[in-house]
């Protein structure tokens, strides 16, 4: 168990460490190859630099805000646009949560958080992701692009939790936010279960991968190419495969940034319940 808002904090910031590091890591940055605008190590500048965020989120248990000064944090140590937006999304109700209980019950609690938001913090995320240019599912409703989303948040005083209930089906991360974190408490058991602790978390990422198509990739090439990703995923098994996946998805632009997102969500959770590498 956590025992700290320091903890905590150290906890968000190993998981996205933890996350990048796995190899090879099918379609995402890992520590063999960089995309053209996207390296490993702005993957390690934004973990380490969210700390300070992630630390005021354990003490002050503020969401939205949180999410802001985590992207704002982080975009001081590295000259990328979006590193970990997706993944601070995912972390900062964790984090708000840490001393809930099990990891269970920290999934809960942050939910319970997300539900008693304000439209002060569906405004600071929208701020966020405007300041870091991330790539998101488009949405029909109060699309994160759209000039009058803002506007409407404050007329109708939309918070962070029903927002994203107005989130596509697809989009995972919206999914596991108002949903109690389902998926990150699967693959925090899949981490707790795994005999071999040095590769557990590049194994959750094929676990993952197999078995949720990544909304990320629904958006750009369509779902059913997704779905062949996940099958592609469940016949990998072996490094070697999994380097010619991974050289397949780069070839085709498939970048299932989500599932990583996810993955490192699964391990702040394993981490709460006392895994250690």
């Amino acid at each position: 168990m956590l025992k700290s808002p320091i903890e905590a904090a150290v906890a968000a910031c190993l998981s996205l460490l933890l996350e990048v590091s796995g190899n090879p890591k099918a379609g995402n940055v890992d520590r063999e190859h960089d995309f053209k605008d996207l390296r490993f190590e702005h993957f390690l500048a934004s973990a380490a630099g969210a700390f300070p965020a992630f630390l005021e989120v354990a003490e002050k248990r503020r969401i939205g805000d949180g999410v802001l000064m985590a992207i704002k944090e982080s975009m001081k140590w590295h000259k990328a646009e979006n590193v970990h937006f997706g993944a601070f999304l995912l972390l900062v109700p964790l984090v708000a949560s840490w001393d809930a209980g099990d990891m269970a019950d920290i999934a809960e609690r942050a939910r319970e958080r997300l539900k008693n938001t304000g439209y002060e913090d569906s405004l600071s995320v929208l701020n966020a992701f405007r300041l870091c240019n991330a790539r998101v599912v488009e949405a029909e409703e109060l699309n994160l692009r759209d000039e009058e989303t803002e506007r409407e948040i404050v007329q109708k005083g939309i918070n962070l939790y029903d927002w994203m209930k107005m989130a596509p089906e697809e989009n995972l991360i919206a999914r596991e936010l108002v949903g109690g974190y389902g998926i990150s408490v699967e693959g925090a058991e899949f981490i707790l279960n795994f005999e071999k602790t040095e590769k557990a978390v590049i194994e959750l990422y094929y676990y993952l991968l197999s078995k949720y198509p990544d909304p990320l990739i629904i958006a750009k090439l369509g779902r059913e190419y997704a779905e062949k990703i996940t099958e592609w995923a469940k016949k990998a098994k072996t490094d070697d495969e999994r380097r010619e996946l991974d050289e397949k998805l780069l070839k085709d632009g498939a970048n299932p940034g989500t599932i990583a997102d996810l993955t490192a969500s699964s391990i702040y959770l394993a981490l709460a319940e006392g895994w250690r590498i």
